[in-house]
């Protein structure tokens, strides 16, 4: 909400008498609420209590204190009281805010030639096959954003573990079928059905239509 962070600022930096008629506000807040506008007192008789120079910050806290803590408090409290029932526990007082978090939404260094080098592979490719030598070198080449889509393409998940890209143990076998085909991934085991493409160019291709091609589906 950057434009209210402004509007609020300007408020605030308003030093003129005239800030009752000019900005026209009281302690309330207006909300949609399932398309339905209500209005919210941030204070007792807020309805009637008008924004002047003296009372400007205390509004402004208020405000704030509003959109991101009583707006959403029922939310909260629901999410509070599920992750407690799946989580909760002795255990979670064990933790840092940063541990829980790590823990949560694993970890976000995506260190690429750590995924490379703990690669398994299976039937006939290994690290210097030549399709496997096109496919790193083709991954590395991607963007950020198409490496992560390729990630949760591969695990159904762009984090990685909280102890890093060694433990996901990417393995990468043969598949039959010509240069046509699609690679082709297994979420539950790591596993990416890779054709022996012969051809950077068409790696490329087949790799982001598959990377692309099961984005599209999982947000069907």
């Amino acid at each position: 909400m950057p434009d209210v962070g402004r509007s609020m600022q300007q408020l605030l930096d308003y030093m003129e008498d005239d800030i009752e008629e000019t900005f026209c506000l009281n302690f309330t807040v207006t909300v949609d609420n399932f398309g339905t506008t209500e209005v919210r007192e941030l204070v007792p008789n807020g309805a009637e209590t008008s924004v002047n120079q003296k009372n400007k910050q205390e509004f402004v806290d208020a405000y704030v204190d509003y959109i991101f803590n009583h707006s959403v408090a029922s939310l909260f409290n629901a999410f509070y009281a599920g992750f407690h029932k799946v989580c909760g526990g002795r255990v979670l007082d064990l933790f840092h805010p940063n541990e829980l978090q790590a823990m949560v939404i694993g970890n976000t260094n995506y260190d690429w030639k750590e995924l490379e080098k703990h690669t398994e592979y299976k039937g006939e490719y290994w690290a210097d096959h030549p399709t496997i030598k096109i496919f790193w070198e083709v991954f590395h080449e991607l963007p950020l954003e198409k490496k992560k889509q390729f990630l949760f393409f591969l695990t159904g998940s762009d984090r990685i573990p909280i102890l890093g890209m060694k433990s996901l143990k990417l393995i990468i076998q043969p598949t039959g079928g010509g240069e046509n085909f699609l690679p082709v991934s297994h979420t539950c085991f790591n596993l990416l059905d890779l054709p022996k493409y012969t051809s950077k160019e068409t790696l490329k291709e087949k790799l982001i239509q598959a990377i692309d091609h099961y984005e599209g589906f999982s947000l069907a």
